[in-house]
């Protein structure tokens, strides 16, 4: 593995941890109720998002299951035109899909 994709994936794994230290112990109500903690998530959501544009082609390509282009554009799926947080798609994101890619990209850092 090419050493800037290592630091953009250990950028993508360290703000998918930071997120799940935000929202421990929260339920979905609660993160609708806290700003601070949805403005921190869409920040650390941004860094997921532009770390992985940043891995190369060749890596994106060499494990096509990833699905580059929807981690590429989740801060702009979870934040609209209004830049209103889509706060139900961001819990949604934030519970199913970034444990699931931080599991794989940590495997993927290990072999």
């Amino acid at each position: 593995m090419d050493e800037n994709d290592a630091l953009h994936l250990h950028h993508i794994i360290n703000a998918i941890e930071q997120l799940e230290r935000y929202i421990r112990g929260m339920s979905e109500s609660e993160f609708a109720s806290r700003v601070m903690v949805q403005d921190a998530a869409a920040y650390q959501m941004g860094i997921v998002s532009e770390a992985a544009n940043h891995v190369s082609a060749e890596f994106q390509e060499t494990h096509p299951k990833i699905p580059w282009g929807t981690i590429t554009d989740i801060h702009n799926q979870i934040v609209g035109k209004d830049y209103k947080l889509n706060i139900a798609m961001a819990w949604n994101v934030i519970q199913d899909d970034l444990p699931l890619l931080k599991h794989t990209l940590r495997k993927l850092m290990i072999a």
